[in-house]
């Protein structure tokens, strides 16, 4: 069967391949909710442009949570204005390859399926992240190399030892650069006295968020004062943002440790000297390839192309329906 487009559902974002064309916007919807029947008012790019910006009638938010589907209509609402956005015709004759978090569920997969049948594709075949990230990142998933690989996402962090076309081990961690958005706001209004928006936060880890404990960055946010409900300017660092995430990646770590720790011993030697390759928008984060080597005593990389190495790698798969074949026969 021929697939006509990849979809990688990363939990912040959805990403769609098509014809070596890649459409990338935020996984939310804006509803206005003061009359009975909730009337949609923006979805991905135009829901976070409202963000933090509305009144009180309008709910912003994402029907995908830590990589599971809280709504299925609203996620096939979501996907259906995306796939609007590259072929406005026609859209039963889609054939889908969507790639999904290794660790998901087969119950939870029939969901993302029905999610696709609803928002009009005719078909689907899945496959997971991991080996969509090691193709989009280079790499070659038919060989008898060992290669250890995390992919740090929105909501959900995916790790996996691959060999041969196959997982031999993977598991999906359910957190990612949301749960770390909201830590630290919550964070700021602890320590400092002043709420920010989740919005705000992002651009705070984006801009000065890092792992390196004598990092100096600093920059300037505005808020509103926990006490007086009045706007407030506070100076923000590296190190009020450290604080926040670095329990997030020490639960990285110990899934990738345990991982690992799983894998037969004569596997211990490849990992070693490969190393781990970092994918996905955390991996850009500052520190967090020499945190990760640090505990892990492996050389880390980071891809090049970490944030779209996914949806890169899926739509490799598009046109080498060899490997696709392959892959799946050993899921």
């Amino acid at each position: 069967m021929k697939f006509d487009i990849a979809i990688d559902f990363g939990g912040s974002n959805i990403s769609i391949f098509q014809k070596s064309l890649v459409l990338k916007e935020p996984c939310l919807i804006a509803v206005n909710t003061s009359k009975e029947e909730y009337r949609v008012v923006g979805v991905g790019n135009e829901a976070k442009a409202l963000q933090g910006k509305t009144a009180e009638n309008i709910t912003i938010f994402s029907p995908l949570s830590e990589g599971v589907v809280r709504s299925e209509d609203y996620m096939a609402l979501l996907l259906r204005s995306f796939l609007n956005k590259i072929n406005k015709s026609a859209l039963k004759k889609f054939n889908a390859l969507i790639s999904l978090p290794c660790g998901t569920p087969e119950e939870e997969k029939n969901v993302y399926r029905n999610v696709c049948y609803k928002a009009g594709i005719k078909d689907v075949v899945i496959v997971p992240q991991v080996i969509c990230a090691l193709l989009g990142a280079g790499e070659r998933v038919h060989t008898s190399k060992v290669q250890l690989i995390a992919s740090l996402g929105g909501s959900v962090c995916d790790v996996a030892v691959v060999n041969l076309n196959s997982i031999v081990k993977g598991a999906s961690l359910g957190i990612g650069g949301r749960a770390m958005d909201v830590a630290i706001a919550s964070q700021l209004a602890d320590k400092k006295g002043v709420l920010v928006g989740v919005a705000s936060a992002e651009k705070l880890k984006i801009e000065i968020g890092s792992l390196f404990e004598n990092d100096t960055l600093s920059t300037e946010v505005v808020g509103v004062n926990t006490t007086t409900k009045m706007p407030e300017s506070i100076v923000v660092s590296s190190r009020d943002i450290r604080e926040s995430l670095v329990p997030y990646f020490e639960e990285i770590f110990l899934v990738l440790q345990t991982t690992i720790n799983l894998c037969p011993p004569e596997m211990s030697g490849d990992i070693s000297r490969n190393g781990l390759l970092l994918t996905g928008g955390l991996s850009r984060l500052s520190g967090v390839a020499e945190f990760f080597s640090k505990a892990l005593k492996i050389p880390v990389k980071v891809a090049d192309n970490a944030e779209t190495a996914t949806i890169l790698g899926a739509g490799k798969l598009l046109s080498d329906a060899d490997t696709l074949n392959e892959i799946l026969e050993n899921l």
